[in-house]
């Protein structure tokens, strides 16, 4: 879901992180994990589809190919739209994880597929400080409860998510 999509970005951070100034180029393949939290606004824009509107926030974790784990704070504006007869989703949104004041990292999301369960993509696509160029992409699985709680609002009811996860497997990145 669109809530869940955003929590991606926390990979990003890991990313910078991982990253050394001195470095002239980097490349690898980080594992990302973001749980996360969400809050919004429900709408119902027509018979059967709501859409949300809102944001995701929490800590990205990422482990490379060592072992070693890094983590960083991220923020995801999103857009998810859900069909209550399908049950199916869609999301769309952008991250900023944060891994020092200075270290930052730019990110998109997209998935589609049932409430509560969104596949899809997590591409890296820009960055500050040491992480300036990067680039990258990896494959994002987004879960949460929103199912059960979005059916019954009312349009315009704010929603908050208390809990969620983002997974972002085989992330590639690249600095230049």
């Amino acid at each position: 879901m669109t809530v869940k999509s955003i929590s991606l970005l926390p990979l990003v951070a890991f990313l910078m992180l991982a990253a050394s100034p001195a470095r002239a180029a980097d490349q690898g393949t980080v594992q990302a994990v973001i749980p996360w939290e969400g809050q919004g606004q429900v709408f119902q824009i027509d018979t059967r589809r709501i859409q949300f509107l809102g944001s995701l926030e929490g800590v990205m974790y990422v482990e490379n190919a060592k072992g070693e784990m890094n983590e960083g704070f991220v923020q995801c504006p999103i857009i998810q739209m859900m069909d209550l007869e399908t049950g199916t989703t869609e999301a769309f949104g952008h991250c900023e994880i944060t891994a020092s004041p200075t270290d930052v990292v730019y990110a998109q999301l997209s998935c589609k597929g049932q409430v509560g369960d969104c596949n899809g993509k997590f591409i890296l696509i820009d960055g500050e400080g040491k992480f300036a160029g990067i680039s990258g992409e990896g494959q994002l699985r987004v879960r949460s409860p929103i199912r059960a709680l979005a059916g019954d609002l009312g349009s315009g009811a704010l929603l908050r998510v208390a809990a969620g996860l983002a997974v972002i497997k085989d992330l590639k990145y690249s600095t230049p």
